[in-house]
């Protein structure tokens, strides 16, 4: 059992957004209102990475196991709703908040599995440069200016750390066929930001299927483990159900969190050669009991293979 490196890399580029440009069906700006996040993946033969594919007895059963390492820089932005009308506001909402990040993940894949380890070290507050980017945004496209930014969260050092597995399921009416697939996620995140566990299932349909685990998302990018697709079109399109269960949220600070949060995201993948582009659109339950209406954003992927 050893890693393996078959030298690829990736850039992708992940777009958060509840706006019209990207969501036009279901247009807001509120809550999670932004969210960029530029990852770079390799599969560099280094011994930590060898020392972190046999850890555990990881893929013992699923023959050789792939390994990769990957950085990232991001920023996501919160607001409360009527972000140019603070005297439409709810007496509780969210509070404006910019997060920069960056870190650091290790992931590792046998046939059937793919675990991913993430460190992520960021900036809240003014240092975050969350209203200076809205703002010259808003005035890009035209509408009004947002209202409020003075009074956002301050500044502070955040520190959260990440696990994430996915699971190919084998079971009867989920095993993978030539068009159909379908994967077990579950982890956690614990830190400043963040403390809470997560659950759900993907599905997928589509031609030339890739052998990988999944569509990745700002929150949990896609394995850089895989080889170089060998297929010259891939499409499919995908569903994700899941949830998670939240201990702490601090851009929630201030309100009454639900415990359980809901999530259902839909979308499509096109990849030709080592281009590949995804959209989809999520939606979630209320996540703090005084919130008036459930969320959506809509999320733009771009991935280079070379």
């Amino acid at each position: 059992m050893s890693g393996i490196s078959s030298g690829q890399e990736t850039f992708t580029l992940y777009v958060e957004n509840d706006g019209a440009f990207i969501k036009p069906l279901y247009r807001t700006d509120r809550h999670y209102t932004d969210g960029v996040k530029l990852v770079f993946t390799h599969q560099p033969d280094v011994n930590f990475l060898k020392e972190f594919a046999r850890w555990n007895n990881f893929g013992q059963n699923d023959g050789n196991i792939s390994t990769a390492l990957g950085y990232f820089f991001g920023q996501n932005m919160y607001t409360p709703d009527h972000v140019d009308a603070p005297a439409l506001r709810a007496r509780h909402d969210r509070v404006f908040a910019g997060w920069m990040y960056g870190g650091i993940f290790a992931q590792r894949a046998a046939d059937n599995q793919m675990e991913h380890l993430e460190l992520n070290l960021g900036m809240t507050g003014p240092s975050a440069r969350g209203g200076t980017i809205q703002s010259f945004v808003h005035d890009v496209i035209d509408v009004e200016e947002p209202k409020g930014w003075d009074s956002q969260l301050g500044n502070e050092f955040t520190a959260d750390v990440t696990w994430l597995r996915r699971q190919r399921a084998a079971e009867r009416y989920f095993e993978r066929t030539g068009n159909f697939d379908s994967h077990l996620e579950y982890g956690f995140t614990a830190g400043s930001v963040h403390r809470n566990a997560n659950l759900g299932i993907i599905f997928r349909y589509g031609i030339n299927l890739p052998n990988d685990f999944g569509p990745g998302r700002l929150e949990a990018p896609a394995s850089g483990c895989i080889k170089k697709p060998e297929a010259v079109h891939t499409a499919y399109i995908f569903t994700r159900i899941g949830g998670k269960v939240v201990q702490y949220d601090r851009f929630l600070s201030g309100l009454e969190t639900e415990l359980a949060v809901g999530q259902f995201q839909i979308g499509g993948v096109y990849r030709y050669k080592s281009f590949e582009i995804s959209y989809s659109q999520t939606f979630l339950t209320r996540e703090y009991r005084e919130q008036g209406s459930t969320d959506s954003y809509g999320a733009i992927n771009l991935m280079w293979r070379f």
